[in-house]
């Protein structure tokens, strides 16, 4: 049985003090009160050091990054942690005051239980700053018809019709975003999921050290480092679990680490590489759906290119087959 008391916060930041400091005055609402907070910064120390001088109710060690991304943020999190469990979140995420209360009596229920999320909803406001929400919402509502015929290819074949589950990795490869929404509040009780929402993860932290944290084979902004640590979760026995009443809100910031979102090379690579190691295209309905989604995010790469003239977003397309070149040999090692 796990000690109740024993949870850590561990907090990524990159030149986002104030994000960092709306997430930190919602952690000192808390109804349980007894965690740490780790900062893991990856910018210069004072202004993350004024902000953390406000909160001093709180428990916060600052370590400072001395290797760029954030698989090195997520794992010097852990390792400055002396917990039990560690909760990553984000510092655009703001927790309610009952979060970490929910987390807690989610471990206690199963020690096979492994990790634990939650809702990730993003406000109304703030969806324009995701560019999955947006298309979304185009797919759904508009009445163009060119973007009403992709929207059912990418619902249908994509999504598989599976826009409100939640923590499904489908067999496209891509995630169900139901997280983001407030209809994954109407769940009766806690499901089991596939993966944990990247803002707002739970780990035990023996099963971090036991299976050596986040893997640095994800390059660029580390995206799909955190399913991918899920799944090795899962592949040891573990459950991870979505409790709908462990709710979080997703500020979206268009700040600090968000502007390295055009490092689409690598962006492109870690997906296929994830999708090569995990999924696999070994039938026909999951070839025919992980081809759709390649399309479908080449032209994404595409369509940044013309909407903002940057080039860097077309190299994309270029980390698309150095990922597949790539990821044959990255799994035999």
């Amino acid at each position: 049985m796990l000690n109740p008391l024993t949870f850590s916060v561990a907090i990524s930041t990159f030149n986002r003090n104030d994000d960092l400091s709306r997430c930190l005055d919602a952690l000192r609402k808390q109804t349980f009160h007894d965690f740490e907070v780790i900062i893991s910064n990856g910018a210069g120390p004072e202004g993350v050091r004024r902000i953390a001088e406000k909160f001093g109710d709180l428990r916060i060690k600052i370590v400072s990054q001395n290797r760029k991304g954030i698989v090195e943020a997520r794992n010097l999190g852990w390792l400055h942690s002396k917990a039990d469990v560690v909760c990553f979140i984000d510092d655009d995420l703001v927790v309610t005051p009952d979060w970490l209360e929910y987390i807690k009596e989610t471990f206690l229920s199963d020690e096979k239980i492994g990790g634990v999320s939650g809702p990730t909803i993003i406000p109304l406001e703030r969806q324009k700053n995701r560019d999955l929400a947006l298309l979304l919402d185009k797919f759904t509502h508009s009445g163009n018809a060119l973007l009403k015929f992709l929207g059912k290819i990418y619902l249908s074949i994509i999504l598989e019709n599976k826009i409100n589950e939640v923590g499904k990795i489908l067999r496209s490869g891509a995630f169900s975003p139901g997280s983001n929404y407030k209809t994954c509040l109407d769940l009766a009780s806690p499901v089991e999921v596939d993966y944990l929402e990247a803002c707002h993860m739970c780990f035990k932290r023996k099963l971090l050290d036991e299976l050596n944290g986040f893997d640095y084979i994800y390059e660029g902004t580390g995206e799909w480092n955190e399913p991918d640590f899920s799944f090795k979760v899962r592949a040891a026995g573990y459950r991870l679990i979505f409790n709908p009443k462990a709710i979080t809100y997703h500020y979206i910031s268009q700040a600090g680490v968000f502007k390295a979102r055009t490092n689409s090379y690598e962006r492109s690579k870690n997906f296929i590489f994830f999708y090569m190691r995990w999924i696999k295209p070994n039938t026909l309905q999951k070839l025919i759906r992980f081809s759709c989604n390649i399309v479908f995010i080449n032209l994404y790469w595409c369509y940044k290119f013309l909407q903002s003239r940057n080039p860097d977003w077309l190299m994309g397309v270029i980390g698309t087959f150095a990922g597949f070149s790539e990821s044959q040999r990255l799994c035999k090692e």
